[in-house]
């Protein structure tokens, strides 16, 4: 994860975690080329981002076929979830 968060957002600091994505799949079966998947860290704005001050969430969806789309597809996540646009999912006020 990076030190520094790649945006704040309405008094929350975000750090994508992208990673590759490697599907089950049977021994026959064509290999995919790279793809990647996302999840993001969330914590308030100046907070450390430990266990004790943030919350993971793991974004659903296809994988994504870039490093950069899967960066911004975390990004936009993640101010869903900060506006509460994703059921289930939320962040604590400050």
């Amino acid at each position: 994860m990076d030190a520094y968060p790649t945006c704040c957002y309405k008094g929350f600091d975000v750090y994508p975690l992208i990673y590759l994505f490697d599907p089950p799949r049977e021994w026959h079966e064509r290999r995919p080329d790279r793809a990647y998947s996302a999840s993001v860290v969330i914590c308030q704005e100046g907070a450390s981002p430990d266990l004790a001050h943030s919350r993971i969430f793991h974004l659903n969806g296809e994988p994504w076929e870039s490093i950069g789309t899967a960066k911004r597809a975390a990004m936009r996540g993640a101010e869903d979830i900060i506006d509460g646009f994703v059921p289930g999912q939320s962040m604590p006020l400050a």
